[in-house]
């Protein structure tokens, strides 16, 4: 099958774990504030076990080279995407929220667990190299505007979960350490509820806002259509434009990959900033929830142009 209907097919697939979570709390199954404890197993359970095991391949020197050029990539592309938007903030009238917004994909909890369901374990292997860059400047530069402060908070940085599994998997990786089977399996079957339980967690959210309010809101869509359509076909420019693919034709599979993950609704992470300092937090959780519903669209689209101009 076509990996863009196969990623249309997994993305409803998640849509419809949103609706399960959203039904849950109507039908008080469980409560809103569920969702918070929810939140932490994944964050400090789950997708570190996603990140961790993703690196329990044999280490050659193709794969040591591709997850560094996916480590440049996510580097350039964030920084690209951050200095255009600080010169357009006021053209656009772009407030800190909504440039956070349009930067931040949501790489890990979204991204992670459909790479795995779509092209496997391997493939996460790859997808992980944006952590670094993501974890890196979401808690400096995304910290930073929306919170209006200038000083670093270098703690959280190196203390994130994901970084520390993507730390320990790195060791291990280099190492040649091999999971015992009973950890492998035990890992494994905690990293594949990644995608169900943050899905959940989604529609257990929205729960809080009036779903007519939400989706009759105008800016909204301007912004989450600019993270889903607008950034993707800008680091489609630049592919087309360094022409890369011409020159390294082995970087198609692995850019791929980060493509799709550059491609996935705005982060978890922006809402969560945007409530604690109190800027925007309910138009944050708005785009959050907007952003996931198009996407079930947007990203096989972005994913057929990118095969469409790079795979032959």
């Amino acid at each position: 099958m076509n990996t863009g209907l196969v990623l249309m097919s997994k993305l409803l697939a998640m849509m419809l774990m949103v609706i399960v979570g959203y039904g849950a709390v109507k039908f008080h199954v469980v409560v809103n504030e569920d969702s918070k404890t929810l939140s932490r197993l994944i964050v400090y359970i789950l997708q570190p076990c996603l990140i961790c095991r993703a690196f329990q391949i044999d280490l050659t020197p193709e794969r040591m080279s591709g997850f560094l050029c996916a480590l440049g990539l996510g580097f350039s592309t964030y920084l690209i995407w951050i200095t255009a938007l600080s010169v357009l903030k006021k053209p656009l009238m772009l407030d800190a929220v909504d440039r956070s917004s349009l930067i931040y994909s949501n790489v890990g909890n979204l991204a992670l667990p459909l790479i795995n369901m779509i092209l496997g374990s391997e493939y996460v292997f790859y997808a992980s190299a944006l952590q670094v860059p993501f974890n890196l400047l979401v808690w400096t530069h995304g910290n930073s505007i929306i919170s209006g402060e200038k000083r670093l908070n270098f703690r959280k940085i190196l203390l994130n979960p994901n970084m520390i599994a993507l730390a320990a998997g790195l060791v291990l990786m280099l190492l040649r350490v091999r999971l015992p089977d009973v950890l492998d399996t035990a890992m494994e079957g905690l990293g594949s509820m990644v995608g169900p339980c943050s899905m959940l967690v989604i529609g257990m959210v929205i729960t809080k806002h009036d779903l007519r309010e939400v989706f009759t809101n105008r800016r909204a869509y301007a912004i989450c259509l600019g993270r889903l359509l607008v950034m993707p076909a800008s680091l489609l420019l630049l592919f087309l434009a360094t022409g890369i693919f011409g020159r390294y034709p082995a970087l198609v599979p692995i850019f791929q990959v980060c493509f799709i993950a550059l491609s996935t609704p705005t982060a978890s992470t922006v809402s969560q900033l945007a409530v604690l300092y109190n800027r925007k937090a309910y138009e944050s959780g708005v785009y959050s929830v907007i952003s996931m519903a198009l996407c079930v669209v947007t990203m096989p689209l972005m994913l057929a142009v990118f095969q469409m101009l790079f795979v032959s």
